[in-house]
């Protein structure tokens, strides 16, 4: 007699979706997705709604999905309980260079001749590679002895 126990499709597919919740890289990029979709929507609301220059409507926007972003990866995506302050601190460092790579990707692309969306959404799937490896590497890194 065998040990081997058909398991029903549905409790594959329902352990295959808790495995990829677990995972720290599915979680980022949802995380990223609603952190994209808050900033790319606040980026037209501010330019052409508001008809703010594209260089601050852009800043602004990257900063208003900052705090989300952060708690989200935090404490969803890596599930860090480590040391906010120190965590937000290299979140920042890392920010202010996504800001400004951001902010300056976005307005040269669309100086090239790109729509600001489409320069937005090209430069966060740039940037998001390098955000995994620096979240996961350095700001969300448990600290230990």
């Amino acid at each position: 007699m065998s040990d081997n126990v058909a398991v029903p499709a549905r409790s594959r597919s329902v352990s295959l979706g808790r495995r990829a919740l677990n995972n720290s890289l599915l979680r980022f990029l949802a995380t990223g997705g609603l952190s994209a979709a808050l900033d790319t929507a606040l980026l037209w609301v501010l330019h052409t709604m508001l008809h703010l220059a594209l260089p601050p409507a852009t800043l602004l926007s990257v900063m208003a999905a900052f705090f989300a972003n952060f708690a989200l990866n935090k404490f969803w995506s890596f599930s860090s309980h480590g040391f906010t302050t120190r965590q937000l601190v290299r979140y920042t460092i890392l920010a202010g260079g996504n800001w400004a790579f951001t902010t300056l990707s976005v307005w040269a692309l669309n100086e090239l001749g790109l729509h600001f969306i489409v320069a937005k959404l090209i430069t966060l799937a740039v940037a998001s590679g390098g955000n995994y490896v620096g979240y996961r590497l350095w700001v969300f890194r448990e600290q230990r002895g």
